[in-house]
C-alpha cells in the first residue's frame, strides 16, 4: 500500500465547491431530501476527500488548513460603525456565521486521522457596498509548506494529494517532488476552476472524479456509519 498524505486548503477548496454547485443541482446540498453534497458537514468533506484516494492508497493524514472567523466582540472592535442598532439584520447573519463555522471546526478537528491547522483571518475595517466584511486568511500558506516539507524531509510518505488550485503551491510541490514523493492535485471534473498550468508543472498527477463518483462514495460511507 501507498501512503498518502493529504493537504487541504479548505478556503480554496470551499470556493471550488461553491462554484461548482451554482451550475450542478445535483451536487448541492438539499435540506429536505438530505441528498447532494454539505460543505459544512464534517463527514461530507472527509467522504469528498477520500473519494479521490486509489484503491493501493491508505491515509497517513489528513492536513486541514483554515482559519476560525473573529468572534462578534473582535468585529465591533475593528469596525466602530458595525452595531446591532445600525446593522441589524447583518449583525444577526455574522453571529449565525461565525456559530456555523465555529460548529463545523469543532467537529472536523476531531475526524479520524484529521490534523487541524488553524491561521488567521485578518478583516478590513470598513463595509462593502453590501454591508458585509471583506476578510483574507493569512498564515495557511506557509502552515502547508511547512507540513508538507515536514513529512517530504522526513520520508513519512509515498504521495502528496494537495487539495489547492493556488500557483503558490508551486514551491512545496517542488520540495515534496525532489524529495521522491509524487505529488498529485485532485479536482472535480465539473469544476469551474481549472489547475494551472504552473500546478500542472510542477505535479506528477491531474487526478480527476466526477460529482457522481464524489455522490457515489458519500452514499457508501453513509451506509458503512449506519452499520
Amino acid at each position: 500500500m501507498n501512503k498518502v498524505a493529504i493537504f487541504v486548503d479548505w478556503d480554496n477548496l470551499r470556493k471550488d465547491i461553491l462554484i461548482t454547485q451554482k451550475y450542478n443541482k445535483d451536487f448541492n446540498f438539499n435540506v429536505d431530501t438530505q441528498k447532494g453534497f454539505d460543505y459544512n458537514n464534517s463527514k461530507h468533506v472527509v467522504s469528498l476527500l477520500k473519494s479521490f484516494l486509489e484503491k493501493d492508497e491508505e491515509i497517513y493524514r489528513i492536513f486541514f488548513y483554515t482559519a476560525k472567523p473573529k468572534p462578534i466582540e473582535e468585529i465591533l472592535n475593528i469596525c466602530k460603525e458595525f452595531t446591532q442598532e445600525k446593522y441589524p439584520k447583518e449583525y444577526e447573519s455574522y453571529v449565525k456565521y461565525v456559530s456555523k463555522i465555529n460548529k463545523f471546526l469543532e467537529t472536523m478537528g476531531i475526524e479520524p486521522n484529521v490534523a487541524m491547522r488553524l491561521g488567521v483571518v485578518k478583516c478590513n475595517e470598513q463595509l462593502d457596498k453590501n454591508n458585509k466584511f471583506i476578510f483574507g486568511q493569512k498564515q495557511v500558506d506557509m502552515l502547508i509548506g511547512l507540513d508538507i516539507a515536514h513529512v517530504s524531509y522526513q520520508k513519512l510518505v509515498d504521495k502528496v494529494i494537495l487539495f489547492s488550485k493556488d500557483s503558490d503551491m508551486k514551491p512545496v510541490l517542488k520540495v515534496a517532488r525532489t524529495n521522491g514523493l509524487m505529488t498529485i492535485i485532485p479536482t472535480l471534473k465539473e469544476s469551474r476552476h481549472p489547475v494551472t498550468y504552473l500546478l500542472k508543472l510542477h505535479s506528477d498527477l491531474i487526478r480527476e472524479k466526477s460529482i457522481t463518483e464524489v455522490l457515489n462514495s458519500l452514499k457508501n460511507e453513509v451506509l458503512l456509519i449506519g452499520n
